[in-house]
Order: C-alpha cells, then structure tokens, then sequence
C-alpha cells in the first residue's frame, strides 16, 4: 500500500471568506477582526485579484482615518502567488518560505478553492511530528 503525500488540498480553509476590491479597509479589518481572520482573498467577479492582510493594514496605520476609507484595490497587494490545491504541503511552505509571505491562495482552474495559512503549515507538522497516540482528533 502506498501512502499518499499530504497535500495542499489535505489542510487548506475551503472556500475562505473573501472580500471585493471596491470594499473599504475599514470593511476589510473589520472582517478579519470580528472572524480570526488575519488574510482576505479580494476577488472581482469570480476572479482573485489580490490579498489583504491585518499586517497590510497595520503597517498602513490601522487607526488612521484617511486609511480606512481607501479601497481594498488601493491597499492590498495584486495577483498574490498562488498554488494549485494537488501539490504536496512541502512545496506551499518552501514557497511561502522563499518569499516571505503568510499565506497562498488556493486555485484550481481560475476558481479560488482554498487559502493555507502558515498556522496551517504548522499544524499539519505538529500532526506529523506527534505520536498518532497523542495527536488531537482531526
């Protein structure tokens, strides 16, 4: 029997909360805030355009009014790196790793599927690395 590599698929948030560009970044940290959320897809009809993050709007200065009122569009960084949900887990995080980011949209076909996180990386290393014993039910 062979066992089947982890992938991407295996530990992805399907169908994540998202967010369009025309929204404000007030919207936007709100929504992160009221849900745990520290990253938003921004899709435009149907499309992933880009990502905004907590650490987007922090470092813009999350209690600066003129902030809040700009466009998602104006604030998030455009066509984000992503992954297909069939590659293994190692390559989301050596990708992540290499340049630096906090998470991959996940795409199949032109569809946003997923988004991993790296508390997801992490997660999925703490199951691999636990006895099966003592692991958390999944």
């Amino acid at each position: 029997m062979q066992i089947r590599a982890t992938q991407v698929r295996d530990i992805m948030t399907p169908d994540p909360r998202v967010i369009e560009p025309g929204a404000t970044v007030r919207e936007a940290w709100a929504t992160m805030k009221e849900n745990g959320f520290r990253h938003l897809p921004v899709v435009d009809a149907g499309r992933l355009v880009g990502v905004i993050s907590i650490t987007d709007i922090g470092r813009l200065g999350a209690t600066v009014p003129a902030i809040l009122e700009r466009t998602v569009a104006q604030s998030m960084t455009p066509n984000p790196m992503t992954m297909s949900p069939d590659e293994p887990i190692e390559s989301a995080a050596a990708q992540m790793g290499l340049h630096k980011i906090n998470c991959l949209p996940i795409i199949e076909g032109d569809k946003l599927v997923g988004i991993v996180t790296t508390y997801d990386l992490l997660d999925a290393l703490v199951r691999r690395l636990m006895p099966r014993s003592t692991r958390p039910p999944e």
